[in-house]
């Protein structure tokens, strides 16, 4: 399992460090086509579930109210880290708990201003002038709940690669041909 630690750790260090490689993962859902984007992770759990914000009205809140399975890629360079998570995402909105706080957390900073615009994300404009912002806030919370992780190290020598499973609450490990 020390690759799932090394993972874990990286992981959990993108909580504390704002510059963390693993802050920014990319993020796949179902649409017509598989669609890929970079989303900033917010909070990562010592579960492993992710956090991250979006606006309510993107194509991936519709994709992922129509189909909730996700999967994400970290990668960290220096470390030749690779991790793969597949999992389900969970919409955080007005009538979870947990919305409440996380949109004062928006409220209160810079971000709010990208959840403000009039316009849907991905609308087109004439100029960036054009974007016009209004006082509704069109925030959203998805979590990630993994149930899958690929985790692949590369070296000089030889790769080191681990498939982990969630089975009844733990991490079950397979050694996988890198």
């Amino acid at each position: 399992m020390e690759l799932f630690e090394l993972a874990k750790a990286e992981l959990l260090r993108s909580n504390a460090d704002h510059r963390h490689t693993f802050r920014y993962f990319s993020l796949a859902t179902f649409g017509l086509y598989p669609e890929v984007r970079t989303v900033v992770a917010r909070e990562v759990s010592q579960g492993l579930s992710v956090l991250f914000f979006t606006d309510s009205r993107t194509p991936k809140v519709a994709q992922i109210r129509e189909n909730p399975r996700v999967s994400a890629l970290f990668y960290h360079p220096k470390k030749k880290l690779q991790v793969r998570m597949k999992g389900w995402a969970e919409l955080i909105d007005e009538e979870n708990d947990e919305y409440g706080p996380l949109l004062e957390r928006i409220k209160n900073s810079d971000a709010l201003k990208d959840y403000t615009a009039l316009q849907a994300p991905g609308s087109k404009v004439m100029d960036t002038l054009d974007v016009i912002y209004g006082e509704g806030i069109h925030f959203m919370a998805v979590r990630i709940t993994p149930q899958q992780m690929d985790v692949l190290q590369l070296g000089r020598n030889q790769h080191q690669r681990r498939g982990y499973t969630l089975e009844d609450g733990e991490w079950k490990e397979a050694i996988l041909i890198p």
